[in-house]
C-alpha cells in the first residue's frame, strides 16, 4: 500500500495528538496485557527489481544512517538467505518502539527530514514491491 506524503503527514500528526492513554491489548481468552508490556515493531520488506538487490541493500543502509543522523535508532537490516523458498523479500528492515507514541514520533521525524525523503524517493526506483507491517508484541 502506497500512502501519499500529505496523507502520511496527517496520520502522523493525528497519532501524535491522540490522548496519552496507553492501549491495553486483550487476548482471545479475555486476559488483559499490562500497558508496560506493549511494544511496537515496524517491519518493511523490499522486493528488488531484477538485478537491483545490492542497490536496495545499499539504499536501506543509507536510510538507516540518515535515521541515526536525525536522532532515531538505526533499526536492523536483514537480507534474503540462500536457503529460503524464494518468496522472501530481498531486503527487510525492522525497528522496535516502546509504544504508539514513540512510533508516531519516529514516523513524524522521518516525514520532516528532507534527507530521509531523498533516500526514500531513490528507493522507490529500485523495488518492484514494498510492504510495511506494524505489530504489537504481546507477552507469552
Amino acid at each position: 500500500m502506497k500512502l501519499p506524503r500529505r496523507q502520511f503527514l496527517h496520520l502522523a500528526a493525528g497519532a501524535a495528538a491522540l490522548p496519552s492513554v496507553s492501549p491495553v491489548a486483550v487476548l482471545a481468552q479475555g486476559a488483559a496485557i499490562p500497558n508496560a508490556a506493549i511494544r511496537i515493531v515496524e517491519r518493511t520488506h523490499y522486493y528488488a527489481k531484477p538485478g537491483l538487490a545490492a542497490e536496495v541493500l545499499e539504499q536501506r543502509r543509507k536510510a538507516s544512517a540518515v535515521r541515526t543522523a536525525i536522532g532515531l535508532p538505526a533499526g536492523e537490516i536483514f537480507v534474503k538467505h540462500p536457503s529460503g523458498d524464494g518468496s522472501e523479500p530481498d531486503v527487510a528492515w525492522q525497528c522496535a518502539f516502546a509504544d504508539e507514541i514513540a512510533h508516531a514520533a519516529d514516523l513524524a521525524a522521518r516525514a520532516a527530514s528532507a534527507e530521509f525523503e531523498s533516500v526514500r524517493t531513490r528507493m522507490r526506483t529500485l523495488y518492484a514491491r514494498f510492504e510495511r507491517q506494524v505489530f504489537t508484541i504481546v507477552s507469552l
